[in-house]
């Protein structure tokens, strides 16, 4: 697991933070987070990439994200909204796929919300980016202090 502060350039990351907190970006409901059978809980989000293919007109915003990354191959790359509500809810442990890959994660909004991996909280933080072993169990929470988190979610190799 790494950790890195102001990932990608100021322009880079504020034209990617003003498109996706524009009133008509386009997040679609998720009736639950990763697996959790919680019926109550749920979350917003937009597929930039899936199944071998770009599946969004937006997939192009995160092209700097990709290079900074030294993707060698995409398995998938969506942007995460979670709602605000007045207590934290950390979701279920889950994992993104069950086998060896790399996970990033970039913050889009500070708040006070963040991602666990085990017993460590990582809070999010603008422009930040997590890198971990995303076939390892991780949760998700929402946040209680902003009208609510933002992060994009990349898995590759």
């Amino acid at each position: 697991m790494k950790i890195i502060n102001n990932f990608l350039s100021d322009t880079d990351f504020q034209n990617l933070k003003k498109t996706l907190i524009l009133n008509n970006f386009p997040y679609y409901f998720c009736e639950k987070v990763g697996h959790d059978e919680d019926d109550k809980d749920f979350y917003f989000n937009h597929e930039l990439y899936l199944n071998h293919v770009p599946v969004s007109n937006f997939f192009n915003l995160i092209l700097p994200l990709i290079n900074k990354l030294n993707v060698k191959s995409l398995i998938r790359a969506k942007i995460n909204l979670f709602p605000r509500t007045e207590k934290l809810i950390k979701y279920g442990e889950h994992v993104d796929f069950d086998f060896n890959h790399k996970g990033a994660i970039l913050y889009i909004n500070n708040c006070d919300g963040g991602t666990y991996i085990g017993d460590k909280f990582i809070p999010s933080v603008e422009n930040q980016v997590l890198l971990f072993d995303a076939s390892t169990m991780h949760q998700s929470t929402n946040c209680t202090d902003e009208k609510c988190r933002i992060n994009i979610n990349i898995n590759y190799f």
